[in-house]
């Protein structure tokens, strides 16, 4: 469930493209005959509100088609997709609808998901994707730091913390924060890297 929340967090949050990646993963997961046609549906419909976002209609309209097919399988599934479905249709027929109105959020257990709801694990698995999605270095470097800080013990780790601001808002300050923890654990090991040779 890590990565369904993870992508859920960060398309309710407006990171369509990167929450297109942790769902994709746990697609993936499963053996080719048993991959879950919801988790289809879901992933193209990420890919289709970033396309309307971007203004690649013709690219939108096709994968919110597809996606409405996929998504009605979700019958008994933990996420409600009603009205991700209708808001996909009215993509569809109106491809420009993207550019000036944001989707409905996606609700996992009756509850619209924000990176503040993540468990530590999932909110790591959400960053890495927007890192991996903006070619971001500093945030990865983060990441690896987080997940490195929370197998010792420490979920309290500033690394988690600023990973969750990055990706929650799009704060200079933040980001600034970020970059000089990241420089400062980057010459704490050199230095012990230093000592060894």
């Amino acid at each position: 469930m890590n990565r369904l929340r993870a992508g859920i967090a960060l398309y309710n949050t407006g990171h369509y493209l990167a929450a297109h990646e942790p769902l994709e993963e746990l697609w993936l997961e499963a053996p080719a005959g048993e991959r879950d046609d919801c988790i289809q549906g879901l992933i193209q419909a990420t890919a289709a509100v970033y396309k309307s976002r971007v203004g690649n209609e013709t690219g939108a309209v096709g994968l919110a088609e597809s996606a409405i097919g996929y998504v009605n399988e979700c019958d008994g599934f933990a996420v409600a997709v009603d009205p991700l479905v209708t808001w996909l249709e009215r993509l569809a027929a109106e491809p420009a609808l993207g550019e000036r109105e944001t989707p409905p959020d996606l609700r996992f257990d009756g509850e619209a998901i924000d990176p503040y709801k993540l468990t530590p694990g999932e909110l790591l698995v959400a960053a890495e994707a927007v890192a991996e999605t903006n070619g971001d270095n500093v945030l990865m470097r983060a990441v690896e730091y987080a997940e490195s800080d929370i197998r010792d013990g420490r979920e309290s780790s500033p690394f988690v913390t600023l990973a969750l601001d990055c990706i929650s808002e799009s704060d200079p300050v933040v980001r600034q924060r970020l970059r000089e923890h990241v420089e400062r654990r980057q010459a704490r090991e050199s230095d012990v890297d230093g000592l060894f040779k």
